[in-house]
């Protein structure tokens, strides 16, 4: 039951103006509590604000101070650059430790999905290697250089890396360890013994186009009793003869199997036949091995060729003269290549960034490269060092490789445009590769077929021309 009470006359007015009062209070109250709530709101978001603006527009463009302490960790595969711009970083900063592990570089993209999807850690500084480079590069795990606080110029290095540098939607996600022109090294023995001259001009004059490639080869294989080839294995050369042209593999929806690759398949297998190349799988423990041991005239050679396949393999070749640097037939290529970008889990963005500079844009950076044959990427460093343009090994005699990659090889050359799947294709022409070296009875349209019926099952949205 509700019981109501009425109050009559000048008792009830009394009892109107206390009510009023009691409301009036509690209204100014609740106005004043909320206030208080706001502004402690507002000054938590303006603090929460300016932390993040704080951290935005930190200036990363100084150099850290020598005493800085901090540790940057990396996964990577080319121990010798590794060791080269760490260890001369180390002079500059000595109180920086480095967490190195080393993996394949087949293995980086998976590692790296495996890592974003289990929510385990990345690395601080993330290398990604060419073959895979548009699909890692597309993966949540970049900071863009271009944009604050690093604000990196990409005309600060050569042009011929600039796509390479940059995932679809135009951020920045690394930057080229080096520069990475191919032209072809050549044993000088035994080309002055079946060629009849160890000069790289004149061996240009001499194998103007692949098809002269394969006469002189034949001949090379006959003279020789079938013991020296011109080139060790049929995946390498083809590996090599596909980057010619810089013939895009796809096009908006479809692959240009026929136009983009079929010519270099066609090769394969005219070396094959020819007995051209040898039957050594690329990349294998014997096709290391081959280069001491004096049966192939021929084999592609970027700049990380030196030091990471020719030096450590041919140990009797130093202070021997062994080996002569010329252009291709049909021309040289871009081969290979590493780059370095920092990843959004990375403990220490600045130190991570005072790195990279180091080692990719830095006049210190290129010296340290220059002491293992490398061309550093960026423009900088050889304006304030010309000399930096010039480099030698001991297994090349006198020639200046640097110098001969700056001058002759490098005008020609032009990069094909990357693009997400280009890792699917890659895995795909090894295996096709490999199906003719290993079935002599396989012919060029029996490869084209398997490719094409290959990709069709791997990248079923294209469509195969």
């Amino acid at each position: 039951m509700i019981t109501y009470t009425y109050i009559k006359g000048r008792e009830k007015q009394d009892m109107k103006k206390r009510l009023n009062t009691i409301v009036a209070l509690t209204l100014s109250l609740a106005m004043i509590s909320v206030s208080l709530v706001g502004c402690q709101s507002s000054s938590k978001n303006e603090e929460s604000e300016e932390k993040e603006n704080e951290e935005t527009t930190e200036d990363y463009s100084q150099p850290l101070p020598e005493d800085y302490e901090g540790t940057i960790s990396m996964w990577g595969w080319d121990d010798p650059y590794f060791n080269a711009v760490t260890k001369a970083f180390n002079e500059k900063y000595p109180n920086v430790k480095f967490e190195y592990t080393p993996m394949a570089n087949g293995d980086s993209l998976q590692k790296y999905q495996t890592a974003l999807a289990t929510g385990t850690d990345l690395p601080d500084v993330a290398w990604a290697i060419i073959d895979s480079r548009a699909k890692v590069f597309e993966l949540d795990m970049w900071e863009d250089l271009s944009a604050a606080p690093y604000n990196f110029n990409i005309d600060e290095v050569y042009d011929v890396v600039h796509e390479r540098m940059v995932n679809s939607k135009g951020a920045v996600c690394g930057i080229e360890q080096c520069l990475t022109p191919a032209g072809m090294a050549y044993r000088k023995d035994l080309a002055l013994e079946y060629l009849g001259t160890d000069d790289p001009q004149e061996l240009e004059k001499l194998l103007p186009d692949w098809e002269t490639f394969v006469q002189v080869g034949k001949d090379v294989y006959e003279k020789s009793g079938g013991t020296v080839y011109m080139w060790p294995g049929i995946a390498d050369a083809q590996q090599f003869i596909r980057e010619q042209g810089a013939k895009s593999w796809i096009e908006g929806d479809t692959i240009n199997v026929t136009d983009s690759l079929q010519k270099s398949i066609e090769l394969a297998c005219k070396f094959r036949d020819n007995h051209i190349t040898d039957k050594l799988e690329a990349w294998s423990t014997a096709w290391y091995a081959s280069f001491g041991e004096g049966k192939h005239i021929f084999n592609g050679c970027a700049t990380w060729s030196v030091p990471f396949n020719i030096e450590p393999n041919d140990p009797s070749g130093e202070n021997a003269d062994h080996w002569g640097l010329m252009s291709a037939p049909e021309g040289n290529i871009s081969w290979g290549g590493t780059s370095m970008g920092i990843t959004k889990t990375c403990k220490d963005k600045r130190l991570a960034w005072e790195f990279i500079k180091f080692a990719t844009l830095s006049t210190e950076g290129a010296e340290a490269l220059n002491k293992i044959n490398l061309l550093t990427s960026a423009k900088k460093p050889y304006e304030e060092n010309p000399d930096l343009q010039s480099s030698k090994s001991a297994w090349f005699g006198d020639q200046d490789l640097g110098k001969y990659y700056f001058e002759k090889i490098m005008p020609d050359i032009k990069t094909r445009q990357m693009n997400p799947d280009d890792n699917v294709i890659h895995e795909t022409l090894n295996l096709i590769t490999t199906a003719i070296n290993n079935d002599s009875s396989m012919t060029a349209e029996d490869a084209m077929k398997q490719l094409k019926e290959e990709l069709k099952m791997k990248l079923p949205d294209y469509k195969i021309k």
